[in-house]
């Protein structure tokens, strides 16, 4: 019993900590919000029924627990935000690059 009242209580605070990281980074919570709900509504029905939410949320606690113990510790918590943090970052920078590329290919066509 306190082994499933411990993944609970780990899915519901990684769910809150998700959304609020995500606000941080400008998105704003409705769009974080619609999101995963586009995510969690698998049969796109714009209603997410107890078994879609428990699926998302039974492969998120999946993707978290890396020993693949059954459980979820604070590290595993911490190397799951480092490494989607890196990824965006990532991300970031190939975006970046590929608007100086657009940059500058249109900055040739006008000298031509």
């Amino acid at each position: 019993m306190k082994k499933i009242l411990t993944i609970l209580v780990s899915v519901g605070f990684l769910s809150a900590v998700s959304v609020f990281a995500h606000d941080r980074e400008g998105h704003g919570k409705n769009g974080m919000a619609g999101g995963h709900f586009k995510k969690m509504d698998t049969n796109n029905d714009n209603k997410v029924s107890k078994e879609e939410w428990q699926k998302f949320h039974d492969g998120f606690f999946t993707e978290l627990d890396k020993d693949a113990d059954g459980s979820v510790t604070l590290e595993e918590i911490k190397a799951a935000h480092v490494e989607k943090r890196e990824e965006k970052k990532e991300a970031m920078k190939e975006k970046i690059k590929e608007s100086k590329q657009k940059k500058d290919e249109k900055k040739k066509k006008t000298s031509e």
